[in-house]
């Protein structure tokens, strides 16, 4: 059992408060454990094309060459509802993010750096009346914001904060990274869109690979194009508009054929910084990222769009994390608690 939800056990053994309404499983809502963000909803944002043709259409890369990136990072989170305060869901997240390291020579991956990891309770404060020395306990209502007074609205916000400390712990790992490889040859591949403090560098060795598509920033006939990339064909760089972040290039890849697959099967967007050097480096990324298709991250569900390293990092991830066997235990420990 973690530490937190240790505490937690010795909270409600010895407050016996009538509001707390301890749950095995929630009716609600999947809560089982997972190592992927919650899925984003479908929207259409904007885009500006900066290929020099000043078009989305298909661009051959050439052959793989061998890869030059040698970290890789990413990050996971696990959530689920412990208990019920007042009729408030109260969710136990944990997240973390690393770094992994692929040494040539002794032909392993190792880890780079110490993994950050936070693992609390998210809720409405204001809503909630529960704090104990120990038991960290995240607001889910910061900054003003305030949600309506409906559980199930509430559990989805408490979902979405936990996503939120997950980026931030990757963000935390991707700028140390930059700090400690500032000025090297040494290339970093980042799972999914690029943050941290990439842009007080100048040109950093750091690329994004995002697995989904849940935004689309063309209109269906320019999107169509994209869809019908081959193997070994890129899209047109084109630079994201909307972000919250500083702004990249971005373009699509296709890694596997799709023939007789989604439409989406083997695609991936590719995001790098927005300078002079992706624009020149391009298609050569793109050759080292057709490298990495192999080994395959099979079984993984996601294998035409999860790259093997980025698998081994959300791997050694998830050894680090509760697993459900330990959160059923825990949850049963809870329940025992409550009865006293």
């Amino acid at each position: 059992m973690s530490e937190l939800l240790r505490r937690l056990v010795s909270h409600i053994t010895q407050r016996a408060d009538p509001r707390i309404h301890v749950v095995t499983s929630s009716n609600i809502a999947d809560e089982e454990p997972t190592t992927t963000l919650a899925p984003a909803s479908p929207q259409i944002a904007s885009a500006e094309i900066v290929e020099p043709s000043g078009k989305i259409n298909g661009v051959p890369v050439g052959e793989p060459t061998p890869s030059r990136f040698s970290y890789f990072i990413d990050g996971i989170e696990r959530r689920r509802v412990v208990m019920y305060y007042a009729g408030v869901p109260v969710l136990y997240g944990f997240a973390a993010s690393a770094c992994r390291h692929r040494d040539r020579r002794e032909r392993r991956m190792q880890t780079h750096g110490e993994p950050v990891i936070r693992e609390a309770l998210f809720c409405p404060k204001r809503l909630v009346g529960f704090c104990s020395e120990g038991i960290d306990v995240i607001d889910v209502e910061e900054n003003g914001t305030v949600f309506e007074d409906h559980p199930v609205v509430l559990l989805e916000a408490a979902k979405h904060k936990v996503s939120d400390v997950r980026a931030r712990l990757e963000a935390q790992v991707i700028s140390s990274w930059l700090a400690d490889f500032e000025g090297t040859d040494e290339w970093l591949l980042v799972d999914g869109s690029l943050s941290g403090d990439y842009h007080l560098y100048n040109a950093p060795n750091v690329v994004g690979v995002v697995k989904s598509h849940q935004t689309q920033y063309f209109p269906i006939e320019e999107q169509r194009k994209i869809l019908e990339l081959r193997v070994g064909e890129r899209s047109g760089l084109f630079v994201p508009k909307g972000r919250k972040r500083h702004e990249v290039y971005s373009w699509y890849l296709r890694l596997w054929s799709h023939h007789g697959q989604d439409a989406y099967f083997g695609l991936v967007r590719i995001e790098a910084p927005k300078c002079e050097r992706t624009l020149a480096m391009v298609d050569q990324i793109c050759q080292w990222l057709l490298a990495e298709r192999t080994p395959l991250s099979l079984p993984d569900s996601r294998w035409d769009r999860m790259l093997y390293p980025i698998r081994d990092c959300e791997q050694f991830l998830a050894s680090l994390a509760p697993s459900k066997v330990m959160l059923d235990s825990a949850m049963m420990r809870l329940v025992a608690a409550d009865r006293r």
